[in-house]
């Protein structure tokens, strides 16, 4: 008896992905880590990153902290724009964290962007008019 199962194999992430993603390469001011994620820690800890790529539905960076999938974060980046730039703060669930070379590479999915943030998001992605297949 023959199961119906099919398999694929993917070239890349790219293939998976919902949302256009861009390259996007600016300081995160802060990554903060909620007390329920790092209990040992007494609080909250606060890490430097970098971002990788951009998207509507959230970020890719790097930073030297072990961050865990399926943490909560609070971070804090700058989205150029036509007047200058918009510093955004929000939410996010990591959504995957892996080692490459000394430093950790997180997908983080954005949980509380407002209407306005999200627009400026959208409106950048646009006009950078590429795609990425990190």
């Amino acid at each position: 008896m023959e199961i119906g199962l099919e398999y694929r194999y993917f070239e890349s992430m790219s293939e998976l992905r919902k949302s256009k993603r861009i390259p996007f390469s600016a300081p995160i001011e802060q990554i903060l880590i909620y007390q329920n994620d790092y209990p040992k820690l007494g609080g909250h800890e606060i890490f430097d990153a970098k971002a990788l790529d951009l998207s509507p539905s959230g970020i890719a960076c790097e930073t030297q902290a072990k961050i865990f999938p399926a943490s909560m974060v609070y971070f804090i980046f700058s989205v150029p724009t036509q007047e200058g730039s918009r510093r955004i703060g929000c939410d996010g669930y990591v959504v995957r964290s892996r080692l490459e070379g000394k430093n950790f590479v997180l997908g983080i999915h954005f949980m509380d962007l407002s209407e306005e943030d999200q627009a400026i998001i959208d409106d950048y992605i646009e006009s950078r008019g590429q795609s990425s297949n990190y």
